[in-house]
């Protein structure tokens, strides 16, 4: 049996700034924003794009991605 540690993954809705360090008992390690994985997906989704040649406007998109993402 391996020694690595091994964290799942939770979504939960409606907690405020509170961060509760605990859940049912099981220390809470790490968290992320909801919102922060949705831009990461979409940054992800743009590289992929821009990468197979799929957008006509680079430049245009990426002006657009960070208007959505609250980064421009």
């Amino acid at each position: 049996m391996s020694d690595k540690q091994s964290y799942d993954t939770l979504v939960v809705e409606g907690m405020g700034n509170s961060i509760p360090r605990e859940i049912g008992g099981l220390r809470v390690a790490a968290w992320s924003s909801g919102n922060a994985l949705h831009h990461m997906s979409e940054l992800e989704d743009f590289v992929r794009e821009l990468s197979y040649g799929d957008i006509e406007d680079p430049q245009q998109a990426a002006i657009e991605l960070m208007e959505r993402g609250g980064w421009g």
